[in-house]
């Protein structure tokens, strides 16, 4: 069994402050950062929008998949969680299994301002998709174990209530007893 306080995944909807959040959290406790989605891209080559494009979505998720197992095999880490990886039963399993996982949930029109409509988000769309899609999403990722408001709210307040919560000291700190 994996120790999973030396472990903890970020999940939410894009835009919800999963990397920003996962760099912060993981400065603040002496823990690795990894993001999902750009170990996708180290291990195909592409950009996340590449591989959607040319193998589609079925074989992303599984790159995806492949990518927490391996993130999880490693200790002291913050893990940010690509937006479609906990609403994939597999993946979800996965990441349940090795690590804290916490859902940063953020209202619409939060996600709507920090999304780019650049084309780097392959399921970013107008507001009614991306709506369909939260809603979609959104009850796997209440199946986290924490749930933590990501709206309107720096990085480094969300890192420290996530550490507090889950009761996770900072390099040099002593764990809270309980």
């Amino acid at each position: 069994m994996l120790d999973r306080a030396k472990r903890i995944v970020l999940v939410g909807f894009m835009g919800s402050g999963k990397t920003s959040v996962g760099k912060a959290l993981a400065a603040r406790l002496g823990f690795a950062f990894v993001d999902l989605d750009t170990r996708v891209e180290e291990s195909t080559g592409k950009r996340v929008a590449d591989v959607f494009r040319d193998e589609g979505e079925p074989a992303f998720r599984r790159h995806e998949r492949a990518a927490a197992s391996a993130a999880l095999r490693e200790e002291r880490v913050v893990i940010a969680a690509g937006g479609g990886a906990f609403a994939d039963p597999e993946t979800q399993d996965i990441l349940r299994a090795g690590a804290h996982c916490v859902y940063l949930a953020c209202d619409l029109e939060t996600i709507l301002e920090r999304v780019p409509r650049d084309g780097s988000r392959p399921l970013a769309g107008n507001r009614e998709t991306m709506q369909a899609l939260l809603s979609a999403r959104e009850p796997s990722y209440r199946l986290a174990d924490l749930t933590i408001d990501a709206s309107r709210r720096s990085p480094d307040v969300i890192a420290e209530e996530v550490a507090r919560t889950l009761a996770l000291p900072a390099p040099g700190e002593r764990a809270p007893r309980r």
